[in-house]
């Protein structure tokens, strides 16, 4: 079986990215821009130049990614005035074209063709400084269109910010849109759904390993919740866990040498922790012992701690505690139910779900201080999960009347809707991808 999605060579790097601190700084032609929401900056893209037939959806993908990043104000074509026989290139248009519409970033684009792919060369430029920002060209062999723009917007955010984009990385979730809830693949801005089951039953919480390359989730298919791996890269499905009553919530340690998973706890009516091995589900060690629930594991970003929910006090709770097992520490204290916890790939914060009537999204420093809010009076909000580069929340929310995955700058300014049709829970976001 292909894998699941497109196989990118890269050709040419042209020159590397400006820097990058926090927010947007314009002061002498040179541009510093870092929190996504922090602020919108003007940018202007022009329609691709190139004769294929995929320019303009290409251009509209592009388009759409850039507004929804939370960085850029993009303007409207329309008031362009440049000559549609300028170039691309430094040296091959005017930047005084570009006075009226008045951008601080202006993205220009080539397209061709190269076998069965596409080529794309990127040139990406400090307007009020009359300067190259950078540039890249690349060749995707095989992939689709909307993956060729996606990638563009990649490179873009790269050259304006020091740090890729997240536009080619994918969401796992669950989707009822069938009439059962399955495993489905799903990008970024909501199109290219791909199965991962078809089994007819109830299939949860999907959690992608650090490769990229397998997803765990909990499936009622032979009538128990138990915890399943498929291998994207040869279509397999494994089932490694199927012990009597949960099998669920498996997060994957960083290295991918182990999973945590939420087991039922010897008929006591409460659930632990439990290390597992991934490849065929034997018990590794019990981390948990505590009365009551103790479920929905993550780990830090270097595998050394667990964050958890626990009713251990008295309501739930978020807890942390070294991945090994032992004393846990205790980060949450407003409300009476807190869970879902997701640690951040930069390692400082925790978002998790609390009920404050509804359901909504808040993040937390390791430390238990500093908590911030990120959804609120839109609906309930759960399942939150962290893009690989920590700047923005995934989470599934019934704003609108039905469950829809959406995405969020960290801090919850700039919130945006990523699927339509309702039946969306449970996102997983990926690692950024290789394939």
């Amino acid at each position: 079986m292909k894998k699941f999605g497109a196989l990118l060579l890269l050709t040419i790097g042209l020159a590397t990215a400006a820097s990058a601190e926090d927010d947007v700084t314009v002061e002498s032609g040179v541009i510093e821009i870092s929190t996504a929401g922090g602020r919108d900056l003007p940018i202007a893209i022009p329609r691709p130049k190139g004769s294929i037939d995929a320019v303009d959806e290409i251009w509209e993908v592009v388009r759409a990614d850039l507004d929804r990043s939370g960085y850029f104000d993009v303007i409207d074509p329309d008031a362009y005035v440049e000559p549609l026989t300028a170039g691309i290139a430094l040296g091959e248009f005017n930047f005084m074209d570009w006075a009226l519409p008045d951008p601080v970033v202006l993205a220009k684009t080539g397209l061709g063709q190269s076998g069965d792919g596409m080529t794309a060369e990127l040139w990406v430029y400090d307007v009020p400084g009359k300067r190259k920002l950078g540039a890249k060209r690349f060749t995707a062999s095989g992939g689709s269109t909307r993956y060729v723009g996606h990638r563009i917007s990649d490179e873009i955010i790269l050259l304006v910010t020091g740090e890729p984009g997240i536009f080619t990385t994918k969401f796992a979730a669950s989707n009822s849109s069938s009439g059962t809830k399955e495993i489905s693949l799903v990008d970024i801005d909501g199109q290219g759904v791909t199965p991962i089951t078809r089994n007819g039953s109830i299939n949860l919480q999907p959690s992608w390993n650090a490769t990229g390359d397998r997803i765990a989730y909990t499936s009622y298919r032979s009538g128990n919740p138990d915890l399943y791996v498929a291998d994207l890269t040869n279509g397999k499905v494994h089932r490694i866990s199927s012990r009597s009553g949960v099998n669920m919530g498996a997060a994957w340690h960083p290295l991918g040498t182990s999973i945590v998973a939420t087991l039922s706890a010897g008929g006591s009516g409460g659930t632990d922790l439990f290390s597992l091995d991934p490849n065929n589900g034997a018990k590794l060690a019990q981390l948990t012992k505590a009365p009551g629930i103790d479920v929905s594991a993550s780990f830090s970003p270097d595998g050394s701690q667990i964050a958890f929910s626990s009713e251990r006090s008295g309501g739930v709770q978020i807890y942390v505690m070294p991945s090994t097992g032992g004393d846990a520490r205790r980060i949450t204290f407003q409300g009476g139910h807190n869970t879902d916890p997701a640690w951040s790939p930069t390692g400082d914060r925790i978002a998790f779900v609390g009920r404050d009537g509804h359901f909504d999204v808040f993040t937390v420093g390791v430390d238990g201080k500093g908590m911030e809010r990120v959804t609120q009076d839109q609906g309930s909000n759960e399942d939150p999960c962290w893009s690989p580069d920590g700047r923005y929340l995934a989470f599934s929310s019934s704003r609108g009347g039905s469950e829809n995955i959406w995405m969020s700058t960290a801090d919850g300014r700039h919130q945006t809707q990523v699927t339509t049709g309702g039946g969306w829970t449970n996102p997983s976001w990926s690692p950024r991808l290789s394939w």
